[in-house]
């Protein structure tokens, strides 16, 4: 029996090295163009890209491990079943239960790996990608805007047609933000330049254009021309800080820290953040659960491969994997409207997928 673990132990390694890889590299990619965005066009530093980078990577092998152990599963019992040894084990009198054992053994394993990294390796991540995405933001004041894209800043919105890469000038600026007066200031002007200010904040200093203000109170319009001058906008609301002692984004906590915050006044008082906070919490078991959860659900499917069927076995893990993401997403939106216990919201994934994975194996066993 030990041969048979053995074997089959084999057999799911390889699928889930190449799941992986394939996975993480698919994943990263949307990110690449956003990094390449930032050291080319936003001349940001390229150690901090670097670390971004390196960041990332762990953030997305939280996705990428229960997918690449489910299409794993999947893949080396198909081989199995379409080279029909599953029938010949079974011939032999091994039952399902003790051919998908070392699978079931391998979703454990797994899961409890994945728990650890969570509480430590996940946090430290989440938790140093926003001290280097505020660092990114200090260090290179138009890293916040885009060509010809509107990026709100507090209560302006902020449209620039072209960005020198080169000098950081803006060119071509229209701001829109709500006055004092119930109205509405919009500011159009040829050219202009970010500056950093020491506590974070950032000044826009336009040149060549026109302000246009309306006032809803006494129904008036106004228009100041500096069209031989300039104005100086401060966006103090572009100011960013990191203090990690006052910090209560619940993805930079681990479990304990989560727990200290739901039951201390910080949280209490506001009901969508207590349930973000029991949310954030749960999913800290249910994510790495699904790791087992895949591969009760993964170890039927691909048993009921033939040869003819291996190749959609890829399509067949991306389908399970996408339905259960989609589920989960729901379910924490709703848990964080209040229209369902964050609990139920978090975890109802995992035990539908866990009950159709012990039915399927059930039904397998008695064919």
């Amino acid at each position: 029996m030990k041969k048979i673990t053995k074997y089959i132990t084999k057999e799911q390694l390889y699928p889930f090295l190449t799941g992986f890889i394939f996975f993480t590299f698919i994943l990263m990619l949307q990110h690449f163009f956003s990094l390449a965005d930032l050291l080319i066009n936003k001349d940001v530093n390229v150690f901090l890209v670097l670390k971004l980078f390196l960041i990332l990577l762990p953030i997305t092998m939280s996705l990428t491990i229960p997918m690449s152990l489910l299409f794993s599963s999947i893949m080396a019992l198909a081989r199995l079943s379409g080279d029909s040894e599953v029938t010949a084990l079974r011939a032999s009198g091994v039952s399902i239960y003790r051919i998908i054992k070392p699978i079931i053994m391998s979703g454990i394993m797994i899961f409890v790996l994945m728990l650890i990294f969570t509480e430590t390796v996940l946090v430290y991540c989440n938790k140093n990608y926003n001290k280097i995405f505020v660092t990114i933001m200090k260090s290179s004041p138009t890293a916040m805007l885009e060509d010809g894209i509107f990026i709100s800043i507090g209560d302006k919105t902020i449209w620039v047609e072209k960005i020198n890469k080169k000098n950081g000038r803006l060119n071509n600026i229209m701001i829109y933000n709500k006055n004092n007066n119930i109205g509405w200031d919009i500011i159009k002007a040829k050219y202009g330049n970010l500056k950093q200010n020491e506590d974070g904040s950032k000044t826009l200093k336009l040149n060549s254009g026109k302000l246009f203000s309306s006032d809803l109170t006494v129904n008036s319009f106004s228009v100041i021309d500096f069209s031989n001058g300039n104005l100086e906008l401060l966006l103090s609301e572009s100011k960013i800080e990191y203090n990690v002692a006052d910090r209560t984004n619940p993805s930079e906590m681990n479990s304990i820290e989560l727990y200290r915050m739901l039951k201390s006044s910080k949280v209490n008082k506001n009901e969508r953040k207590v349930a973000l906070f029991w949310v954030e919490l749960f999913k800290k078991i249910s994510i790495p659960f699904s790791c087992l959860v895949f591969v009760f659900i993964g170890a039927p499917v691909g048993i009921s491969y033939r040869r003819s069927a291996r190749g959609i076995g890829f399509g067949i893990s991306i389908i399970i994997f996408f339905v259960y993401y989609i589920f989960s997403m729901l379910g924490q939106s709703l848990a964080i409207k209040g229209a369902v216990s964050p609990f139920l919201g978090v975890w109802y994934p995992n035990f539908i997928l866990l009950i159709a994975g012990i039915i399927l194996i059930f039904f397998k066993e008695k064919a």
